[in-house]
C-alpha cells in the first residue's frame, strides 16, 4: 500500500492498495513544471545526447574473449577463440560476436580503461560513481549515505526534465550490495526507480503505475487539490527538516500514477515477435528492448543490469570459454547489435548515448580451471551514440592484455565523459546533506572519442 503520511501537516491519505515505488524509485520522477536545481551547471561545450542507456556488466566480462582478442600471447594467457574482421578495416573482434562486428562503422571500443581496484562491489562502485572506492579491493562492499552518487542521480538532480515520466529507471533489478546503484549523498529523492520484473516474463506488468478501478484520475485529483491545499496553510512546517523531500515524494508519486506515456512504455507486448526475437528471449536482451521504450517515452536514463540467473554470470572463473561461446557472448552480441540498429532506424541514436561496460576485465593468465579471475588491469568497454564516434578504436593493451599499452583511462573519464555527452559539466559543484561541496567528479573527459561537429 502507498501511503502519503505528513507529520507536518496532519494529514495522512491511503491512494492505493499497493505500494506505487519501491527501494527508493519514486525519487527518481521529475515532476512537470519542477524549476531547475540551482546547482546545476551545464557545461558550454553541451553535448549532443539527450538519453542515456547504459548496460551494466557487472562481473567483469572478459575483454580477450570480447573487444581484445590477445592475437600474439602465449598459449597461457591466449585463449580459446580467434577474432575475425569487422566492417571497420584493421578493427577485429572475437569470433562469438559477428552481430556486433558488422556494425563496427556504428560504435567505439575503448581497449584501455584501467584501475588497481579487484573486488566486485568496490570496483562498481567507481564505474558507477565515477570516484575510487575509499578502500578498493573490498569484497562485499555496501552502500552508505555519504557515497557519491550514481551517474543517473547525478544527471536527474542536475537536469531535472518537464515530462511526467521518471527521470532515472533500473531495470533487472539491483545487483549484489546496491552499491554504486543509489542516490548517495544527495538522498533517497535522487534514487533510481527499480524495477524488479524482468520483461521476458510471460506476465510482465508494472502495477504500480495502474491506478485501480474505485482510484479514478478524479478521485485522484481532489486528493492532490486537498494536499496541495494543507500544503499552502501549512507553509512554516515545510521548512523542517526533511519536509520538502517529502513534498516532492508526494508530487512525483501523483506524477507516476496519472502518467499514460509510462505506462505504454512498459507495455512491451506491443513490440513485434520479430524485434522480440532480435533482443532474444532471456531478461536482459527483453530488459535492453524495454530500455529502448523507456527512452524514446521520454525518460531521460536507463541502465540495465546483468545478472546471474544460474547461468553462471559474467563471472567466469571456471570453464570460461564454454560458458562464453555457449550463451554469454551470443546474447551480448544479439542484444547490443538489436539496440544500436533498433535506435538507428528510429532516428535516436544520434541523441542516445549507449554505454556497455563492466566493472573490470579478467585476468591475462587462464587458471587451472580455465577461467579467468578479476583483474582491473585492464579492461574493453562499448560506447556509441549521443556525441560519439562512430567507427573508432581507442587505446590498446599491451602483448598479454594485462594492462594498457596506449591512452589509459579510468572509471571516473568515463565517467567524465557520459556527463559531458549528457550536457553536464564534470566539474559541477554538488553538496551533499550536510551542504558541504564536492566536485561532481574528478575524471577527465576522453576528448579523442567526441564526434567533432
Amino acid at each position: 500500500m502507498l501511503e502519503f503520511v505528513d507529520p507536518w501537516a496532519g494529514f495522512h491519505d491511503r491512494v492505493s492498495r499497493r505500494e506505487v515505488v519501491t527501494l527508493g524509485g519514486i525519487g527518481a520522477l521529475t515532476l512537470t513544471g519542477m524549476a531547475a536545481n540551482t546547482a546545476a551547471q551545464e557545461s558550454t561545450s553541451r553535448g549532443t545526447a539527450k538519453r542515456l542507456i547504459f548496460l551494466s556488466l557487472f562481473g567483469g566480462p572478459p575483454h580477450q574473449e570480447t573487444y581484445d582478442i590477445q592475437e600474439e600471447a602465449p598459449a597461457d594467457f591466449r585463449g580459446e577463440f580467434q577474432s575475425i574482421a569487422t566492417s571497420q578495416p584493421g578493427f577485429r573482434i572475437c569470433e562469438y560476436m559477428p552481430k556486433l562486428a558488422k556494425l563496427a562503422h556504428m560504435y567505439t571500443v575503448i581497449r584501455s580503461m584501467t584501475h588497481p581496484d579487484n573486488g566486485h562491489e568496490s570496483a562498481y562502485y567507481a564505474l558507477m560513481t565515477g570516484r575510487p572506492y575509499p578502500q578498493p579491493n573490498t569484497a562485499n562492499a555496501r552502500p552508505a549515505p555519504t557515497d557519491f552518487p550514481n551517474y543517473g542521480s547525478a544527471i536527474s538532480y542536475l537536469r531535472p526534465i518537464q515530462k511526467p515520466v521518471p527521470s532515472f529507471v533500473l531495470t533487472g533489478g539491483l545487483i549484489s550490495t546496491h552499491i554504486g546503484q543509489t542516490g548517495g549523498f544527495l538522498g533517497q529523492s535522487w534514487a533510481p526507480y527499480v524495477l524488479k520484473q524482468d520483461a521476458n516474463e510471460p506476465d510482465f506488468n508494472v502495477p504500480e503505475f495502474k491506478l485501480l478501478d474505485d482510484i479514478p484520475l478524479t478521485r485522484l485529483d481532489r486528493r492532490q487539490g486537498l494536499l496541495d491545499s494543507l500544503s499552502t496553510r501549512d507553509k512554516a512546517s515545510k521548512q523542517q527538516p526533511g519536509a520538502s523531500n517529502f513534498a516532492t515524494y508526494q508530487e512525483r508519486a501523483f506524477d507516476i500514477l496519472t502518467s499514460a506515456r509510462t505506462r505504454a512504455a512498459f507495455n512491451i507486448e506491443a513490440e513485434s515477435p520479430a524485434t522480440r526475437a532480435a533482443y532474444g528471449d532471456h531478461p536482459f536482451g527483453q530488459n535492453v528492448l524495454l530500455s529502448r521504450r523507456l527512452v524514446e517515452a521520454g525518460v531521460p536514463v536507463v541502465q540495465v543490469n546483468y545478472r546471474n540467473r544460474g547461468d553462471g554470470g559474467l563471472d567466469t572463473h571456471h570453464d570460461n570459454f564454454n560458458i562464453c561461446k555457449g550463451h554469454l557472448l551470443p546474447k551480448l552480441d544479439s542484444c547490443i547489435s538489436a539496440l544500436l540498429i533498433d535506435l538507428e532506424e528510429r532516428g535516436l541514436l544520434d541523441e542516445t548515448l549507449v554505454v556497455a561496460s563492466g566493472e573490470f576485465g579478467r585476468t591475462p593468465r587462464i587458471n587451472h580451471n580455465a577461467g579467468r579471475d578479476h583483474w582491473g588491469g585492464c579492461c574493453s568497454l562499448l560506447i556509441a551514440g549521443g556525441g560519439i564516434k562512430r567507427g573508432y578504436l581507442y587505446g590498446s593493451s599491451n602483448r598479454t592484455g594485462a594492462y594498457p599499452a596506449t591512452d589509459p583511462i579510468g572509471p571516473w573519464d568515463l565517467y567524465a565523459t557520459i556527463m559531458h555527452c549528457c550536457g553536464v559539466d564534470p566539474e559541477t559543484m554538488i553538496h551533499d546533506s550536510e551542504g558541504r561541496p564536492h566536485r561532481l567528479c574528478e575524471g577527465t573527459v576522453i576528448d579523442n572519442v567526441l564526434q567533432k561537429s
